[in-house]
């Protein structure tokens, strides 16, 4: 029986992602190619305080991740940031969300296959880089197109090797730092303090490339797509949502900063990765071309994590009525058949368009969608729980009645909120950068303009996948209540 006559009825997703599985799906989504090479390039633009940028982005994910954290905890759904900001902000809104969300996921997938083809070109220029890319996308189509518990288990392995990866780097450095280790002696300071200090380029460069650290971390809030079919979420999301803000200051901020320690900021460039070129330059070349195949596997990686969140973005769209109907149906064994199948497709076609059009310029203008989409991503997942825990408030409720919550609210929501919006105000006054804001806008302001008119219209029926009154019963009627 084909997958569209085994299809599951009541199109419902399976819960078969545990705790270890969110958590590393999670990372997975995170750590990719672009935070190998991406940190060479920031450094070449803000000098050894590159680390702060990163140590101030950990602030925003911090923020964001524990906001998220109370939302999925009382309102666990598959593509939960979509329906929160229908619910809490506007069916507008949520559209704009989940459609910009879901373009920029599709754009970014064959970067990631591109960057996998051309470091396996290298070592096997036998098969060009096109063949290793369509090799790539073989293998992402195949386990997406599986049963999600063997998608966690597998990206499990993958994630725990990048994790590895860096963690071993981390050790190194320092031993290179000490002297105890390495070609160049004891670099300490050296590094940091030499060539200009640790803001040769100025305190204002390590701000003004802020969109850079955001599009680094985005692929946090994919813990938000697995709420649907986390086994157990309301015990699975507060440990996941905590590991994740915490591994994210060790697994990035500690690293930039020793790398800062060991490497000269004027030799670093988007040429080549930055934890590659230190480990060569401080003499251990063959371990360079060992992290060269872990950059492989964070691409691979990173790119099946975020084709499991565009199809479940796809998936939830369709579930509060803002995609086709069809693109809800879900097979017996848990997979959104169509929404995979049409995600796939484009991913594709993308692969072939990028590797035929030499000049590049129009995966340049698709892929700048990226770092506006974190932004609206963000920005409604920090607006939905401010209104989320007033409505609380007004109910006579407060924090105590949950299982988890944001503390100190609402300074997360504010200082997210500010960053998100100073990274929009950066972007545009960048020149380099402004081209996302052209191509951005349109994608989140196009689908908010067509629902928000339908919903004002009274013409848009779709019950929506969580309502405020439903939640409140829950909290009133179980254990969250405090006698």
């Amino acid at each position: 029986m084909n997958n569209i006559e085994s299809l599951n009825h009541n199109n419902d997703l399976k819960k078969g992602l545990k705790k270890m599985h969110v958590q590393m799906v999670a990372l997975g989504g995170v750590i990719g190619s672009a935070y190998f090479y991406g940190l060479g390039g920031l450094m070449s633009m803000t000098g050894p305080a590159a680390f702060l940028a990163f140590a101030f982005g950990g602030i925003l994910v911090f923020s964001t991740l524990y906001c998220l954290g109370e939302l999925l905890v009382a309102m666990p759904v598959t593509g939960s940031f979509i329906s929160y900001s229908r619910e809490f902000i506007s069916d507008g809104f949520a559209a704009g969300v989940g459609w910009t969300y879901w373009v920029a996921i599709i754009v970014y997938i064959p970067s990631e296959c591109i960057v996998t083809g051309t470091i396996m070109n290298m070592y096997v220029p036998q098969l060009s880089v096109l063949m290793w890319a369509i090799i790539a996308a073989v293998f992402l189509s195949i386990i997406n197109l599986g049963q999600v518990s063997n998608l966690g288990k597998i990206e499990s392995v993958l994630a725990l090797t990048k994790v590895m990866a860096i963690v071993i780097f981390t050790i190194l450095a320092i031993l290179i730092c000490l002297g105890v280790i390495g070609t160049q002696g004891a670099p300490g300071t050296a590094n940091l303090l030499q060539e200009g200090g640790l803001f040769p380029l100025g305190v204002l460069a390590v701000f003004l490339n802020m969109s850079i650290i955001v599009m680094n971390f985005a692929g946090i809030e994919i813990i938000a797509l697995t709420a649907g079919e986390t086994e157990n979420p309301s015990a699975v999301m507060p440990s996941a949502v905590r590991a994740g803000a915490f591994r994210i200051f060790f697994l990035f901020v500690i690293p930039s900063f020793l790398i800062a320690t060991i490497y000269p900021w004027t030799a670093a460039s988007y040429d080549e990765s930055a934890f590659s070129a230190a480990l060569a330059y401080n003499g251990f070349t063959a371990l360079s071309h060992i992290f060269n195949m872990i950059i492989i596997v964070a691409a691979f990686s990173c790119a099946n994590c975020n084709l499991y969140a565009a199809i479940r973005a796809m998936y939830s769209l369709s579930k509060e009525g803002m995609a086709p109907k069809q693109m809800g149906y879900v097979t017996n064994k848990g997979v959104p058949i169509m929404a995979a199948g049409f995600s796939l497709i484009l991913v594709w076609i993308i692969i072939f368009v990028y590797t035929f059009d030499t000049s590049g310029l129009f995966y340049v203008y698709l892929l700048a969608t990226s770092g506006v989409a974190t932004v609206f991503c963000w920005g409604s997942i920090c607006i939905s729980q401010f209104i989320f825990r007033r409505r609380l408030y007004a109910e006579g409720l407060s924090e105590r009645n949950l299982k988890f919550y944001t503390p100190l609210f609402p300074l997360p929501n504010v200082l997210g909120l500010a960053i998100l919006v100073f990274t929009l105000i950066i972007t545009a006054y960048s020149a380099d950068l402004r081209l996302s804001l052209y191509i951005g806008l349109p994608c989140f302001i196009i689908p908010y303009a067509i629902f928000e008119t339908i919903s004002k219209s009274g013409k848009f029926k779709i019950k929506k996948e969580i309502d405020f009154k439903d939640v409140l019963k829950e909290i009133k009627s179980t254990h969250y209540l405090i006698k």
